[in-house]
């Protein structure tokens, strides 16, 4: 081939299949030994025949089997299988969702890099963060900078966190603040390890400098177990309880009947 590039746009007729087309006859050893298609959508596409890199510009999109990447502008490397998308990203793959300004997908998406209000949406739990590595086919997800977990009863937040969704579970470290406004419960620790993320049986192991207060009553230890289904703390090792008095609700007073007769 003479021209080392080449342009598309959406009003050309190499678009879609045709853009596979040329990643099979330009890329053919790559693509053919990956298991999965790759197909780059945009405005205006370029490819660059010595570098093997494909360029986006507008409305860009790129489908690698069960997964998609969308964004405003992008680019894929068809000899390292590496891509950076910028704008408006999002990658939608089965039942997870991940919006970031910018992601970097390393071997055809197995592994994600989002910058930028990182935020990942799997069944009930979502995961966020300023920085975020994403596995797709282990849906782990690591959390640096300030992470943010979320399900329909609790928010957990931390300096880190992993997120291990197929486990159902979450490490966190660092201010580590866990909050359930539905079961009156704010607690917070230096570690802990969260069971439930995707919103089922929740249960918070809590380890350093526990502090947690539940309908006025506070516990501090080194260690507290709590169940967030049942409303229960448990402590291990020394621990300090603190149980406020609720206040009883006086009785209405009722008239005298002598005292009525004597006004009349």
């Amino acid at each position: 081939m003479k021209n080392e590039l080449n342009h598309w746009n959406r009003n050309g007729k190499f678009i879609g299949t045709a853009i596979m087309a040329l990643c099979l006859l330009l890329a053919a050893p790559a693509l053919y030994a990956a298991p999965e298609s790759t197909q780059l959508e945009g405005d205006v596409i370029t490819y660059i025949s010595k570098t093997g890199v494909m360029t986006a510009q507008g409305g860009m999109k790129m489908t690698q089997g069960k997964a998609v990447l969308t964004g405003d502008a992008g680019e894929y490397n068809t000899k390292t299988k590496e891509a950076v998308v910028t704008g408006n990203v999002k990658v939608v793959k089965e039942d997870s969702t991940l919006t970031a300004a910018e992601v970097r997908s390393f071997d055809d998406m197995k592994r994600l890099l989002a910058t930028g209000n990182a935020l990942l949406v799997n069944k009930g739990g979502t995961a966020a963060g300023p920085r975020m590595e994403y596995f797709p086919d282990r849906k782990y997800a690591n959390i640096t900078g300030g992470a943010r977990l979320t399900n329909k009863d609790a928010v957990l937040t931390s300096t880190v966190a992993e997120a291990f969704f197929e486990e159902d579970r979450a490490t966190a470290d660092g201010n580590v603040h866990i909050v359930s406004d539905a079961r009156k419960l704010d607690a917070v620790s230096d570690h802990a390890i969260y069971y439930g993320i995707n919103g089922k049986n929740g249960k918070a192991d809590l380890i350093g400098n526990v502090r947690a207060v539940q309908d006025g009553n506070v516990l501090t230890g080194n260690h507290v177990i709590m169940y967030l289904d049942d409303s229960a703390l448990d402590a291990e090792g020394r621990s300090t309880l603190v149980i406020q008095p609720k206040k009883s609700v006086a009785a209405p007073q009722t008239a005298n009947p002598a005292t009525n007769k004597e006004k009349q």
